[in-house]
């Protein structure tokens, strides 16, 4: 009987004290799981917005690269780099490993048409100027080259926008 008591007793103090910890820390983990879930969910907004911002720098970034790579004498915004560089720089921050890996390639793809941009400018600013004098037309095989190559990385930008779109889309499908 001793035994029997004995267990009883023990089982019955582990029963309070469980009931007094639960009492104690049901509330307290309770407000931990809000916090938690109220942080992910303004860290799912502030994500939302930043891809909102970046689609649609890029959106028009890539409209615009169309135009650069037929005119290479129209001149880049600079709104438009430092719009660019501002939101990918939010972009680092907030966004998930799949999406940063396509601002990534778009980043690339940006840069290398800016390059392009840049060393097709000067070029075609001197055949221009030529032909305002009536030393020339205006064109040469070397423009032709860099407006093909303009608009290659053009469609660069393009794909990578679309596929930018694309994955942001499937990751903020409920």
């Amino acid at each position: 009987m001793d035994a029997k008591f004995d267990a009883t007793f023990w089982l019955a103090i582990a029963g309070i004290a469980g009931t007094l910890l639960g009492a104690l820390l049901g509330p307290v983990l309770s407000e931990c799981m809000r916090r938690n879930s109220v942080r992910a969910e303004q860290f799912s907004a502030q994500r939302l917005v930043v891809y909102a911002d970046l689609l649609r720098a890029t959106a028009r970034f890539a409209d615009n690269t169309q135009t650069w790579a037929v005119a290479p004498l129209e001149e880049l915004a600079e709104t438009e780099d430092e719009e660019l560089n501002r939101v990918f720089s939010l972009v680092r921050v907030t966004a998930t490993p799949g999406v940063y890996k396509e601002v990534r390639t778009l980043e690339d793809a940006v840069r290398d048409f800016n390059r392009l941009y840049a060393d097709a400018q000067p070029h075609h600013r001197r055949l221009r100027e030529a032909a305002d004098r009536g030393e020339g037309s205006g064109e040469d095989g070397l423009a032709i080259t860099q407006r093909m190559s303009l608009g290659s990385a053009a469609e660069t930008v393009r794909e990578a926008h679309r596929h930018l779109e694309e994955v942001i889309r499937r990751e903020m499908r409920p």
